[in-house]
């Protein structure tokens, strides 16, 4: 369910100072993060916020690019930015090496998981079910190995719910590993995610990666 009245952007800065302050002990390990990952651009600016302090594995999960080639392109652009980051030429440092897990392409589940929604509108039930497919993957791969927390770089975009983001993140985080609560886009997130992938020279698409959300761009651009 949407809490309406929650700040997201606020419990992630609780989270970071909760931890800033744990992190002062001798003993203290940092948490393992995994990070669903839509695009190189939109991980820009998300990585500068959490790779400070977590230990961060990005999750490549995303049936909803049915292209081959640009589902393919939008991962080597995620392996250029994992590059940047480990050979130190990032805007921050990690506290770990930034890792990469990829999970198959598999459009078929999007295809499946999208039935029925194909004339829905940008942002409505097709968008939820969506988010629970990807979402649901970060999760089940979190607790199966081992992550303290799991989280998305969906919630950077102006076009994407982040109070739904976050509704379906809590929702099925049912296990050892916690939802990481954040609003990305907030503090002008998306506008420095768009700075930084012009420095780093990074492939930019111009759509979600459903074949419906390019589609109604094309009729919005006639």
């Amino acid at each position: 369910m949407i809490a309406p009245n929650v700040n997201y952007d606020i419990l992630f800065g609780k989270l970071v100072a909760e931890i800033e302050k744990s992190s002062q002990k001798s003993e203290y390990v940092h948490k393992k993060l995994l990070l669903h990952a839509c695009c190189a651009p939109c991980s820009t600016y998300c990585l500068t916020q959490v790779l400070p302090h977590f230990e961060v594995t990005l999750y490549y999960a995303n049936d909803n690019i049915t292209d081959r080639d640009e589902w393919q392109k939008r991962l080597d652009q995620l392996v250029k930015l994992v590059g940047i980051v480990n050979e130190g030429k990032f805007d921050v440092q990690p506290v770990a090496p930034l890792r990469l897990v990829v999970r198959d392409f598999a459009p078929e589940r999007f295809f499946a998981t999208a039935k029925g929604l194909e004339q829905a509108p940008e942002g409505g039930a097709r968008c939820d079910k969506c988010f629970r497919l990807r979402l649901g993957d970060t999760a089940e791969y979190a607790e199966q190995h081992g992550f303290d927390y799991f989280g998305t770089t969906l919630t950077v975009s102006p076009y994407k719910n982040s109070k739904l983001l976050n509704a379906v993140g809590e929702e099925l985080a049912t296990g050892n590993a916690l939802w990481l609560p954040a609003d990305f886009k907030k503090r002008d997130g998306y506008n420095k995610s768009v700075q930084l992938s012009e420095k780093y020279g990074l492939y930019r698409q111009h759509y979600c990666g459903c074949a419906f959300s390019k589609q109604n761009i094309r009729l919005a651009q006639n």
